[in-house]
């Protein structure tokens, strides 16, 4: 009789538990991106979607307008709207059968997707000038923070086994919309917030920042996995990348830290390629945004034509989940005491010319030589800002500093041209530094320069041949030409005909 109760309530037990997973699994949710408080983008239509049970009719009211949609065999559904100019605020009501879900305080207006890795993620009350504007800034209302991730630490330490089934849940970057105040903005991307406070003051829209990065992450783990996997050069990377020259020796090191109690080999971790593209991005390209600005490269920097491929490679990969050609900001690598630097900051300028709207904010001129986190973030952000001020938002700003056009050799001199015919000038009116040669024979050396009105004058060391002029080409640099907008020329080199 015992045994055959014992056997009843087995029986009831499992009939709970699984109605219980059931309903877990027929409850009604939306997509993790909508919240309280959110920024939809607008003059682009809306969709909203989320998962229920399969086959049940979710009711979607929005903006005076209720929509239907069926949830199809695995619970997805999903509603367009119409596009809307900007305004609000909203409520969007969400129900199906018993259940009901309201979000409320919901703006229209422009959604910037800000991503990358630590100098990106670097948070406003660590920037220099983060405690002050923490302790008197005025938070406008029309900015909105959703930041992404942060439950789970890369550092230096081993996961537990808990943790190790979450990443391999691509369970990694979660939040939720914030209205802009003093706590949601001191954990907040410094950079991203320099750029949506300017961007909000000067467009006088709402303005939403998405907040997706990484700290340490290489390019590749931001790139759809399959996409890789259809070119052969990258083989290396998806097999054993663990053990693949072809990515950072500190990302491969870091992650085998993380994974230490792993029992699987194939234990998932971020800074594996693809693995932020599906946890990060992938959920997003349902969700239109206005643009990108992007912040990384310095766990690509060991080979630079590798970067030139990954990045072009992610740029129109992401535009193409998207559907459409946004622009990409990003930011040319800060000067520090490192090799290879000054080349990949070359690179990046060379990549405007492969990637159709796309634009560079130069940083070196607030780097550290030690520190690979600079603490100046207020002028890297505006510098993004006046990029999509002037591209994006086409407004009557100036946006670059000086960029070559040409370089005419004489018997003793060079002169270099500029795109736009501009004043130049020097911080502080010092004299120009910065300038470099590299003879036909090898010979690299510091050249005296001088501004003469738009233009820059170098002198040739006598019985020199000159083959390239470099500038701003030393890993952490002093270099200091500057337009009347205040903003420095990008680290170049330009070869000499």
């Amino acid at each position: 009789m015992i045994r055959i109760l014992f056997f009843v309530l087995l029986a009831v037990l499992g009939a709970g538990f699984a109605n219980a997973q059931n309903a877990a699994d027929n409850q009604l949710t939306l997509a993790p991106v909508f919240s309280d408080h959110m920024v939809l983008q607008r003059n682009k239509p809306i969709a909203v979607n989320g998962t229920g049970t399969a086959g049940s009719v979710i009711k979607v009211d929005f903006a005076n307008k209720i929509l239907h949609a069926t949830a199809d065999g695995s619970g997805k559904w999903k509603v367009v709207f119409p596009a809307l100019k900007h305004g609000g605020p909203y409520v969007i009501s969400v129900s199906a059968q018993a259940q009901k879900i309201v979000l409320k305080d919901v703006l229209i207006g422009d959604v910037w997707l800000c991503s990358g890795q630590s100098n990106m993620g670097f948070a406003l009350q660590d920037a220099q000038t983060g405690p002050e504007e923490l302790r008197t800034g005025t938070f406008n209302p029309n900015l909105r923070l959703l930041k992404m991730g942060g439950a789970i630490s890369t550092g230096n330490v081993a996961w537990d086994s808990a943790t190790l089934a979450k990443i391999n849940q691509y369970e990694f970057f979660a939040g939720n919309w914030k209205t802009l105040n003093k706590a949601s903005a001191a954990s907040f991307s410094a950079i991203a917030y320099y750029f949506g406070k300017k961007i909000t003051k000067e467009e006088n829209v709402p303005i939403g920042l998405i907040q997706v990065a990484l700290g340490g992450s290489p390019t590749e783990s931001w790139i759809d996995r399959s996409l890789l996997k259809q070119d052969q050069q990258f083989a290396g990377m998806l097999g054993d990348w663990q053990n693949s020259a072809t990515v950072m020796d500190w990302c491969r090191e870091r992650a085998a830290v993380n994974t230490g109690n792993a029992k699987s080999r194939d234990q998932k971790h971020p800074f594996q390629p693809g693995y932020n593209f599906q946890a990060g991005i992938a959920p997003l390209t349902n969700f239109p945004i206005s643009g990108v600005i992007w912040y990384q490269g310095e766990s690509n920097v060991f080979n630079v034509p590798l970067h030139e491929q990954l990045f072009e490679m992610l740029v129109k990969s992401w535009r193409q989940r998207w559907g459409y050609e946004f622009p990409f900001y990003y930011v040319q690598l800060s000067g520090i005491d490192r090799p290879n630097w000054p080349e990949f900051r070359n690179s990046q300028r060379l990549l405007l010319s492969k990637i159709p709207n796309s634009g560079m904010a130069v940083s070196y001129d607030f780097g550290d030589s030690l520190n690979v986190h600079p603490i100046r973030k207020t002028e890297v952000g505006e510098r993004l800002a006046l990029l999509a001020l002037h591209d994006t938002y086409k407004k009557n700003v100036v946006a670059n500093g000086p960029i070559p056009a040409k370089a005419i050799v004489n018997e003793e001199t060079i002169t270099i041209e500029f795109r736009e015919k501009e004043k130049l000038g020097t911080r502080d009116n010092k004299p120009l530094i910065g300038f470099e040669i590299v003879t036909v024979n090898g010979k690299r050396v510091s050249v005296n320069a001088s501004i003469k009105g738009n233009e820059v004058v170098l002198n040739i060391p006598k019985n020199e041949r000159i083959k390239t002029i470099l500038y701003a080409y030393q890993p952490f640099t002093h270099a200091n030409l500057y337009n009347e907008a205040g903003l420095p020329a990008p680290t170049f080199s330009m070869e000499v005909k």
